[in-house]
């Protein structure tokens, strides 16, 4: 009898965690470059149901599910939609214009990197950058924008343009910087970290590659766009629309429990009383 009592709460915990995820989706809608989380529902693994019966072999029932869990949040890469802002620091990427992968179908995703103030490397796929008072090219946050060696990127002012590459002309005509920008066929490795950072949480031999060092990337020479900023890619009708039918889930588990807690009542109260 409990069996499902447990399965009931079980899928009130599910929903009650996806509904968190989506709700951050719908609180980030605004956020440059954020990318919403998907949350998969799956179910436990069933078990096996017999009658066990004396001198007998016992037969099959059937099987009973034993309830579901929510999957951790999995971020999707797809590009969201670009806004003009014809402001110089603001930097969106292409990833649309990434060729597919003949060998593993796979079409892959680019970040560009920043150095924390521990100097750790963390990757973000938000564009809108910004000029510190050190003429260092910063995100919103403060982290360093690091160029091709890995270096933060001296621009002094906002007048500079960046090429489709990622090539950083500045002011007076130097160009001695170009924009890091990797390249990864596996963006599920990257965990977000807050701040629109991402964490590569794979292999450590198979982080993010400079797009140069990609075979893959030879002929797509375009990258970035300057003065424009990539957008949420938070689908607002349909992320109110599974927020709804979440509730809904969790509201059906919840009036489960409420039949099962009257039957137990029943149970105690009444079964077996003398008359």
């Amino acid at each position: 009898m409990f069996r499902g009592l447990y399965a009931a709460t079980s899928g009130m915990m599910a929903h009650n965690r996806k509904q968190q995820v989506l709700t951050n989706n719908l609180a980030n809608a605004n956020t440059a470059g954020f990318k919403q989380d998907q949350t998969i529902l799956r179910a436990f693994p069933d078990q096996l149901i017999k009658a066990m019966e004396k001198g007998k072999i016992a037969s099959n029932i059937g099987t009973l599910n034993t309830g579901v869990y929510a999957q951790e949040g999995i971020p999707s890469f797809m590009q969201g939609a670009l806004k003009e802002t014809r402001n110089s620091t603001d930097i969106s990427l292409l990833g649309e214009s990434l060729p597919v992968n003949p060998e593993t179908q796979k079409k892959g995703t680019v970040t560009f990197a920043v150095r924390l103030d521990n100097n750790e490397i963390r990757y973000t796929q938000n564009g809108q950058f910004t000029v510190n008072e050190n003429g260092l090219l910063t995100t919103a946050e403060g982290y360093r924008v690091l160029n091709q060696n890995l270096q933060p990127i001296q621009v002094n002012s906002t007048e500079f343009t960046v090429q489709d590459n990622g090539q950083i002309i500045l002011q007076d005509g130097t160009a001695n910087n170009r924009l890091w920008i990797g390249y990864t066929e596996e963006p599920e490795q990257l965990v977000k970290e807050g701040n629109s950072l991402l964490r590569w949480a794979g292999d450590p031999a198979a982080t993010p590659q400079f797009v140069d060092n990609v075979a893959l990337l030879n002929n797509a020479g375009t990258f970035v766009k300057q003065g424009f900023v990539e957008q949420s890619n938070v689908d607002l009708t349909q992320t109110m629309t599974e927020m709804m039918s979440t509730y809904r889930g969790f509201e059906s588990n919840q009036k489960v429990i409420q039949a099962y807690d009257r039957s137990m009542e029943k149970a105690v109260n009444e079964i077996g009383r003398i008359y």
